[in-house]
């Protein structure tokens, strides 16, 4: 993919981050609105980039520190990766040269497991801290 077309990708999903996030601190809650389009665009990423490719993105985009001061990415020899978009392109530019799995969707619960997983909360059992 051409840098200028994933700059575009990348600026879009902020943009539509803060429209969603300003609507919320108006008490506008759209966030199961937006799951299945967000859950579209996730898949999508990781199909063509791969698993990591699409860890490095949702990381950028959501986790790193936009100032730089904290948490920044690094390869083994101490080398910043991922602090620009550019430079988060070349990385999952990498990540898709060297992916070779194909993508396979998550196996969802079923009916029976998810009821399970609910009494295992209400009832404390199976989860530590």
């Amino acid at each position: 993919m051409k840098l200028e077309v994933f700059t575009e990708i990348i600026n879009k999903i902020i943009k539509q981050s803060d429209k969603v996030h300003a609507l919320y601190e108006l008490d506008i809650d759209l966030i199961n609105y937006s799951d299945d389009h967000n859950s579209v665009i996730n898949i999508l990423l990781e199909v063509y980039y791969g698993k990591d490719g699409a860890d490095w993105i949702s990381w950028y985009l959501w986790e790193r520190d936009p100032v730089g001061t904290i948490d920044q990415a690094t390869t083994n020899d101490g080398k910043p990766i991922c602090y620009d978009i550019q430079s988060l392109w070349e990385e999952v530019e990498q990540c898709r040269l060297d992916n070779t799995k194909e993508y396979e969707l998550p196996v969802r619960l079923t009916d029976e497991e998810k009821l399970e997983v609910l009494n295992m909360i209400k009832n404390g059992k199976g989860f530590t801290c």
